[in-house]
């Protein structure tokens, strides 16, 4: 079954609904007329699942080569009144299109926690591509006055993004390692990918490896690609382009016994013009147009695949996921707090003394977790700094191979200019300057590879770091849970193997604002691999500032002053190229030792971010519990307090909690939950 968007946003919207009015009930302060259980953080948790669910459902990552009109079609698709007249200017960032009414661009940079607002003109200002930029981009070079720039977030109230629908609009492929990072982070978490292909230029290398390398060389479900610019085919050839796409991306149509599957294809290949149906919506629409441009078909095609029955209805159930271990916790609180409203005043008061020493004693618990995060840290420290430096001894070994494959010293190192650096003024520096650029992309793309190694450099540790972690938790939980029952009087919580830790969840919530990596993966489940990714983010901004802007003039500049005059050209280009290897392959060795503080520094930060994150959600659940009984206390002092009352009310909350999760199962279409059928 499919339901469209406007169907799953209207489910999911009640899912935000029921989430803040759990969160109301369970939460600190006043919530609700009931009042509330005091579970502070529960309630931020389940507050951040439903702005998570708020945000948008449905991401969509448009990726294509420069000028292969990846703006036009998302344009196309949104239609007349979403963006300014101009068309978004900015594809040499990556642009993020969510729902929302502020008429500001929030851009986001590396190493700033907040973004910078501009106005649309403003921001047209400082992001619109001039010529020489197309230029260069045209040509493969990378744009320096972007290199700090993350994204940008656009709000629209179109109606695709308000069912909960947010497009990427990627950078050009292999624009820029930075930009390239962030594009391969958003893939990790979208639901669909749009491939735009030019028709003009079908199917170029570096197409090709995008596909095998960041999107996989088997079957690909949730790619769709999009071949462009058909209005521009003449008729004749359309034929011929289309049997060679199909030819090319064959082997990603396959089934299990290894025949093409011609309807999946069908349903993942469109040939359209993004240009005609962006003036048959924005004109004057024109049905047949619009019908003829083929972005309709896309368009269906995406809403099928992204609201199937089975696919959304699995999205929307993570939200049970969320809800049940924070409704076991409701539940044992309110048992707890009803066996201490039954105690003597001066019971509760020679327990709270006792439990209050406790609670001192667990703060030893929060340091030896915060030590472990911290060792495990230096660890990673040092296993990506030496692989770095390995890294950078196997770029010299390969020097040769690669340069000649990654670098077109061709026609800078020509018989031409090489002559005329000695004769005319200035010759010798664009010489110079065209050999950078060349290094700067054999640095990209060298770097670009190593990158993406590491979180599989560091994945054994950080996966001992986490379940060390965890362990400790669990501990520290437990205690927990036995001071609160030895106030109360009732049993401790009974617990299961299957039981996730109350922490780690809250953990989850204070991670995703820490690095910003997860926002749109709803329920991540391997801490392991976002922090490893959040390892590899810090080096990607390193080696952005360090290696890759400036310093490459300089050493291509000596590189040319190693040649003599009189050479042949086949030898002077040959003494260049080996004078580069040695010069730039002791540069990196030069650099690397010399940043290393800087690099363990970056990696170093995100562990105290961590470490942090956990020393903070655990000392929020020793506050609780101290608070909870402190509060008790203050009702039993009270004169005016009614034990029976109390009780009442809780019994309200939990009836009330319970009516939540029967319409939280109904909106989700699940049975309903194991805590809901004990209750």
């Amino acid at each position: 079954m499919t339901e469209g968007y406007a169907g799953v946003r209207r489910r999911t919207e009640e899912i935000e609904r029921i989430l803040e009015s759990m969160a109301g009930l369970i939460g600190s302060g006043e919530g609700t007329a009931l009042g509330t259980l005091g579970l502070a953080g529960d309630a931020a948790h389940l507050r951040a699942r439903a702005r998570d669910l708020e945000r948008g459902l449905f991401t969509i990552v448009v990726v294509g080569e420069f000028k292969s009109g990846k703006s036009t079609l998302l344009n196309s698709m949104l239609g007349k009144g979403t963006l300014p007249a101009k068309a978004t200017p900015c594809t040499a960032i990556i642009t993020v299109l969510v729902h929302g009414t502020n008429d500001r661009v929030a851009v986001y940079e590396v190493d700033r926690e907040e973004p910078r607002f501009l106005d649309w003109e403003q921001f047209v200002r400082e992001f619109q591509l001039s010529l020489q930029d197309q230029e260069t981009l045209q040509e493969g070079r990378a744009l320096d006055r972007f290199a700090r720039v993350q994204y940008a977030e656009i709000e629209s109230t179109h109606r695709l993004c308000d069912d909960g629908v947010r497009l990427v609009d990627s950078p050009g492929l292999g624009e820029h390692l930075s930009r390239t990072r962030v594009t391969t982070g958003y893939l990790r978490q979208a639901q669909a990918v749009i491939v735009v292909l030019n028709a003009t230029r079908i199917l170029g290398q570096a197409e090709r490896e995008f596909i095998e390398n960041e999107l996989g060389r088997g079957r690909l479900e949730n790619v769709f690609f999009v071949v462009n610019r058909m209005d521009q085919i003449n008729l004749a050839d359309a034929a011929g382009i289309r049997h060679w796409v199909e030819s090319n991306l064959a082997s990603h149509f396959m089934d299990d016994d290894g025949r093409f599957d011609r309807d999946l294809y069908e349903r993942r290949v469109f040939f359209v013009s993004a240009r005609q149906a962006l003036t048959a919506r924005t004109d004057a629409v024109d049905q047949d147009l619009l019908a003829a441009s083929g972005v309709p078909a896309l368009e269906e095609a995406l809403e099928r695949f992204l609201t199937s029955g089975d696919r959304a209805t699995a999205m929307l159930r993570s939200a049970v996921a969320v809800v049940e271990p924070v409704l076991a916790r409701a539940e044992h609180h309110i048992e707890q707090r009803r066996a201490a409203l039954d105690r003597p005043i001066a019971e509760l008061e020679q327990r709270r003394g006792e439990a209050e020493s406790r609670l001192e004693g667990l703060q030893r618990r929060k340091t030896e977790i915060e030590r472990t995060v911290f060792l495990f840290g230096e660890v990673v420290q040092r296993k990506i700094y030496s692989d770095l430096r390995a890294f950078i001894e196997g770029m010299r070994e390969a020097w040769d191979e690669d340069s000649r494959r990654l670098m077109d010293l061709d026609d800078a190192v020509s018989f031409k200019n090489l002559l005329a650096s000695y004769t005319q003024a200035g010759a010798k520096e664009r010489m110079a300057a065209a050999i950078g650029e060349q290094v700067q992309h054999y640095l990209q793309a060298k770097f670009g590879w190593w990158v993406e190694r590491v979180p599989a450099v560091v994945e054994g540790d950080l996966r001992l770091m986490m379940a060390e972690v965890e362990a400790q938790i669990e501990e520290f939980e437990l205690a927990l849970d036995e001071i609160a029952a030895a106030f109360s009087g009732a049993a401790p919580r009974r617990r299961t193997p299957t039981d996730p830790s109350a922490n780690l969840a809250d953990l989850a919530l204070t991670m995703q604002d820490i690095h910003g990596i997860t926002e749109g993966m709803l329920f991540p489940s391997d801490w392991a691999d976002v922090i490893g990714t959040m390892a590899q983010q810090a080096i990607a901004v390193f080696l952005v500032g360090t290696f890759l802007t400036g310093g490459n003039f300089l050493i291509a500049i000596l590189a040319v002053e190693a040649f003599h005059f009189g050479m042949h050209e086949h030898e002077a280009k040959k003494k260049v190229r080996q004078e580069l290897g040695e010069r730039l392959q002791q540069g990196l060795r030069d650099q690397v030792e010399e940043k290393r503080p800087f690099i363990e520094e970056l990696i170093g930060q995100r562990f105290r971010a961590l470490a942090l994150a956990v020393t903070e959600a655990i000392q929020r659940q020793i506050e609780e519990v101290r608070a909870e009984q402190e509060r008790i206390l203050r009702q039993k002092r009270d004169e005016n307090f009614s034990v029976g009352v109390e009780h009442k009310r809780l019994c309200t909350i939990e009836d009330r909690l319970h009516t939540l999760n029967d319409e939280l199962c109904t909106a989700v279409q699940a049975p309903p939950s194991e805590h809901r059928a004990r209750w």
